[in-house]
C-alpha cells in the first residue's frame, strides 16, 4: 500500500545518506592516512639526509666518506686501476674562528665547500668529514698529472680571499695525497698516508701538497 511505499522510500533514503556519510568518511580517513605518509617520507628524507650529509656545507659527511673509500678501493683491485685520495686541512682557520666567531667561520666554510667541489670533476667526489678538514676522492686514476692539477687549482682557490658581509679573509690549504695500490691496499692504510702527507705540508708552513713517498709517485711542495 501508499503507506509500506512511502515507508520503504523513507529507509532507502535514509541508507543513501549513511553511505554517503560513511563515504565521506572513508575520504576523510584516505586524506589522512595520504597526508600521515606523506610527513613519513620526509621525515625518512630528512634522516637520510641527517645520516649522509653535512648540514653545513651540504656535502657527503665523514660516514659516507668511509663507505665510499672502502668500496672505491675495492672497486679499483677488481678493475685493476689506480685511484687517489686528497686530505685537505685549511691553514690559519682557527685565526679566523677566534678573531670572527664560529658564524662567520661557518660562512667561510660553506664557501670552501663549494670552491673544492668547482676544482674537481663531476665524477670525483667531495665529502667534508669533519671541522675544517676534507677530503676528494678521484677514483680511476689514468694520469697522475691530473692530480697535480686538481691540487694546485684548490691551492690557487683558496689562496683567494673570503667576503663575509664587510670583512675579507684570506686562509690556505695543506693537501696530502695518497695512492692505490702504490701508497696501501685498504681504505685504512691510504687514509693514513694521505694524512702523514698532509701533515708533512702543515710541518713545512702550509699552503702545498705532497703525495705520499713511495714508488712511481711525485712528491712536491708547492
Amino acid at each position: 500500500n501508499y503507506a509500506e511505499i512511502v515507508r520503504g522510500r523513507a529507509e532507502i533514503e535514509t541508507l543513501y545518506e549513511d553511505l554517503a556519510g560513511k563515504d565521506q568518511e572513508l575520504e576523510r580517513q584516505n586524506l589522512l592516512l595520504i597526508a600521515q605518509n606523506q610527513q613519513l617520507t620526509e621525515q625518512q628524507k630528512r634522516l637520510h639526509y641527517q645520516a649522509s650529509f653535512d648540514p653545513l656545507t651540504d656535502l657527503q659527511n665523514r660516514v659516507k666518506f668511509q663507505e665510499r673509500l672502502t668500496q672505491a678501493v675495492q672497486d679499483a683491485k677488481r678493475g685493476n686501476y689506480c685511484m687517489a685520495l686528497m686530505m685537505v686541512d685549511l691553514d690559519l682557520f682557527k685565526a679566523v674562528n677566534d678573531s670572527a666567531g664560529h658564524l662567520v667561520g661557518d660562512e667561510v666554510l660553506r664557501t670552501v665547500g663549494k670552491r673544492l667541489v668547482a676544482c674537481v670533476r663531476d665524477k670525483d667526489l667531495v665529502y667534508r668529514i669533519g671541522g675544517d678538514e676534507f677530503t676528494v676522492l678521484v677514483e680511476n686514476v689514468t694520469d697522475q698529472h691530473y692530480l697535480r692539477h686538481i691540487a694546485e687549482r684548490i691551492l690557487s682557490t683558496m689562496s683567494e680571499p673570503f667576503a663575509v658581509g664587510d670583512d675579507v679573509f684570506r686562509v690556505g690549504a695543506s693537501i696530502g695525497i695518497s695512492l692505490y695500490p702504490f701508497d696501501g691496499q685498504d681504505a685504512e692504510s691510504l687514509l693514513k698516508k694521505a694524512d702523514d702527507a698532509m701533515y708533512a705540508v702543515k710541518r713545512n708552513g702550509g699552503n702545498g701538497w705532497r703525495s705520499f713517498q713511495s714508488q712511481n709517485v711525485e712528491q712536491e711542495d708547492s
